[in-house]
């Protein structure tokens, strides 16, 4: 069903609820390594990364195409 879409809307679907998703899962997984390892490079690199995402989802006003 997915495919049935046009190329615009599977990229807007993909980056609307794509990228908070991965955010989120990031900031999840870097948690789960600080935890067990505190102060680790892996869990640092994936919550920085995590929080990148976040803060620069809505960073580019939005252009119509038209």
């Amino acid at each position: 069903m997915f495919a049935l879409f046009s190329t615009r809307l599977r990229r807007w679907l993909l980056l609307a609820v794509g990228v908070p998703v991965l955010a989120w899962l990031l900031g999840r997984a870097g948690e789960a390594v600080e935890r067990r390892k505190p102060g680790s490079r892996a869990g640092r690199a994936l919550s920085q990364t995590g929080g990148w995402l976040h803060r620069n989802r809505r960073r580019r006003p939005f252009r119509p195409g038209w």
